[in-house]
């Protein structure tokens, strides 16, 4: 079969060769292309139509709520009618008869119904449409108990609902009794549903319609299993997408089932199949035509070519030349060829001497490939060499940017350890004087006792016991408050490094991002160049995550520590603009308070939240210059860097995207306007893949 194949392709001529496998691959690429294509709008098509009997649902269910709202708030006013609490006092069933008869009509209610406190009737209204009289004892007994609540009531041998809401009669004396008021859940109150719209809907109790848009729908065997769960449904061989929906009264359910046609969605992929039938045919014809088109541009000149080359071998003149029609790849090889005849034509005049021409030229030759072939085994040694050398500064490099966070935690511990040490050291020499004092006062009381000496008198009032004692308590407050603080600063550095959970473990988030504030709190506070940072936590309601801890708290260390160096750039220019400004008040006679800070004060925003795809999201912003757009697209490239010499060597944000992509398959992204400050955002899920 394969050398059949082969025999068939050498007989074909230059054009085919050139169209056959022309059209092959642009035909190939069209129909794989409108086939990804169709595929991607039936796909849209599919989901579109899903969100949309989804979102009807949805609706459905909010009028279902609508409804059951519009009964209780109707009950309330009945109840509340002045003219109806005096007829039930009075138990006056034909002044209750002419309040709520016209009520009824009014508001479209099919049942009505007002129950004294001895669980008696005092007044009872339902519709004609209504298959069987109501008469349920735990309505009743509700009713003159005083509740008030809402539910569904299924009629005693009929397939029918009522929406029932219950509320009490109540006067100034106390209750009098309650009053019940519902509606029949029917086949009008779903097409007032579904009023505008071609879906259907069915209404079921225990697998029983009891009110529907479609009549075919009652005699359907597969009813009986619908479920909350059903996606599709056959209905005398029409199929339906299908949406149940279940509304809740007190005590039992109903379930809503809404049916969309899902012929109209198979009407479009036809349509849609056909018009794309008839792209690929257009296109297929425009192809072919290129090809043709592209076949004969390429194979004319070297068919005249070809043509001199079969006289120069039939006939041996070497006189012959071949026409030069074009400039391109088939030209140079006319003139080539043509330049081929004149040399085989000198070559059979001096066959000797080009015999010993060829082989000065083969030893050249030879010699070229041995010098470049010794050339190539340099270079390659030389590339060893210099990726030895990158590899080397590249570990260099990431040394230095461990040292530099090692720098900065250091700074930062040294940095607030040192103010609680030192008020601690400052009131120890003042609790051992005020201890030795209060020895004091106590030997000479020993000495004294019961009645002091003057001079002991005296001795009190200089030490002042009382203020010595108020404040020996307040001395030992503050060490504690101290101490306290100590703990706390080494737990947090101890939560950041976490150098015993260096492996994989679930953590809480929120408490590596507060170590690393608590670590940096020294940048965050004012100094001469820069006011204090505020820093605004919006944390969500976050599970633990799985996570590596330490390298986690690395990322978020790199990025709030750039998110300060940008605020302080940028106070400093406001700084400058700060003093400028002064200068011109100046120099007017106009001189006023002029804070940038206070109007525009620097602020770094760290939010938290639950994903909908079982992820964390952290998102750290600033309000500080923002980032170019170019610098934006290179910000996680290795070694990228706009500080400074010396300040930073472009490898803290390219580690931060390696820990967050690789180690913990999330993803690190950058959003920033000139002028509007930055954001970053991490999302990781919350649970790794073994």
């Amino acid at each position: 079969m394969i050398f059949s194949l082969q025999q068939s392709w050498a007989r074909l001529n230059l054009s085919q060769k050139i169209v056959f496998p022309f059209l092959t691959a642009c035909l190939s690429v069209l129909i794989l292309g409108l086939f990804t294509v169709g595929n991607w709008f039936i796909d849209n098509l599919e989901q579109n139509l899903q969100q949309e009997v989804t979102n009807f649902a949805d609706r459905v269910s909010q009028d279902f709520l609508y409804e059951q709202k519009s009964l209780e708030n109707e009950i309330k006013l009945i109840a509340d009618r002045e003219d109806l609490r005096l007829a039930v006092e009075r138990q006056d069933r034909r002044a209750l008869m002419q309040t709520l008869l016209p009520l009824r009509a009014t508001l479209n209610l099919d049942w009505i119904r007002v129950v004294g406190l001895q669980g008696d009737i005092l007044f009872d209204a339902q519709d004609s449409q209504l298959g069987a009289t109501i008469s349920d004892e735990a309505i009743a007994r509700s009713a003159k108990s005083g509740a008030s609540f809402a539910d569904l009531v299924d009629l005693e041998g009929e397939l029918q609902t009522l929406q029932t809401v219950i509320y009490p009669i109540k006067s100034a004396a106390g209750l009098l009794g309650g009053i019940i008021i519902a509606q029949l859940v029917n086949d009008q109150l779903l097409q007032k549903f579904a009023a505008g719209s071609s879906k259907q809907l069915i209404a079921t109790r225990n697998g029983q319609i009891i009110a529907t848009t479609l009549p075919a729908a009652r005699e359907a065997p597969t009813l009986a299993s619908l479920n909350p769960a059903t996606t599709q449904l056959t209905i005398n061989e029409q199929r339906y997408l299908a949406r149940s929906i279940s509304f809740t009264g007190a005590s039992q359910s109903l379930f809503t089932t809404v049916l969309y046609p899902i012929a109209q969605l198979e009407a479009a992929k036809r349509l849609l199949w056909f018009r794309f039938g008839l792209v690929f045919g257009l296109e297929a014809i425009i192809v072919t035509i290129v090809g043709v088109l592209i076949a004969k541009a390429i194979t004319r000149p070297l068919q005249a070519v070809s043509q001199v080359a079969k006289a120069v071998t039939r006939d041996s003149n070497f006189g012959l030349q071949a026409p030069v029609l074009t400039q391109d790849e088939v030209g140079v090889l006319a003139v080539s060829f043509n330049q081929l005849i004149q040399q085989v034509q000198q070559l059979l005049i001096e066959q000797e001497d080009s015999k010993e021409q060829l082989k000065i030229y083969n030893q050249t030759l030879e010699a070229q490939v041995e010098n470049r072939t010794e050339e190539l085994q340099q270079k390659n040694i030389d590339l060893r060499q210099t990726l030895k050398k990158l590899k080397d500064t590249q570990l260099r490099l990431i040394q230095g940017e461990k040292m530099s966070a090692l720098g900065q935690l250091v700074a930062g511990i040294a940095h607030e350890i040192n103010n609680p040490v030192n008020f601690i050291h400052g009131n120890l020499t003042y609790l051992q004087q005020h201890t030795q004092d209060l020895m004091s006062l106590l030997s000479a009381y020993q000495a004294h006792y019961p009645d002091p000496p003057p001079s002991l008198q005296n001795d009190l009032e200089d030490i002042e016991l009382d203020f010595l004692r108020e404040d020996l308590a307040k001395i030992l407050k503050s060490m504690k408050m101290g101490s306290d603080r100590i703990r706390d600063l080494v737990l947090s550095l101890r939560n950041f490094s976490r150098l015993d959970e260096a492996d994989f473990k679930t953590v809480n988030i929120h408490e590596g991002i507060d170590s690393a504030l608590l670590i940096l709190q020294h940048r965050l506070k004012a100094n001469s160049n820069m006011s204090v940072i505020q820093v605004v936590k919006n944390y969500g309601q976050l599970p633990e995550v799985e996570c590596y801890p330490s390298q986690l708290n690395q990322v978020f260390l790199n990025i709030i520590s750039n998110a300060i160096d940008s605020l302080e750039s940028h106070s400093m220019n406001h700084s400058l603009e700060s003093h400028s400004a002064k200068d011109v008040l100046k120099e007017s006679d106009q001189q006023q308070d002029f804070s940038v800070c206070e109007l525009n004060p620097s602020q770094i925003s760290i939010s938290t939240k639950l994903l909908p795809n079982n992820q964390v999201e952290i998102k750290i912003s600033d309000n500080g210059l923002g980032i170019p757009e170019l610098v934006q697209k290179r910000i996680f490239d290795p070694f990228f860097t706009t500080k400074e010499i010396g300040k930073g060597t472009g490898l803290g944000m390219s580690i931060s995207y390696q820990i967050i992509t690789e180690r913990h398959q999330g993803s690190l992204v950058c959003e920033s306007q000139l002028g509007e400050g930055a954001s970053f955002i991490i999302r990781i899920p919350l649970q790794q893949k073994q």
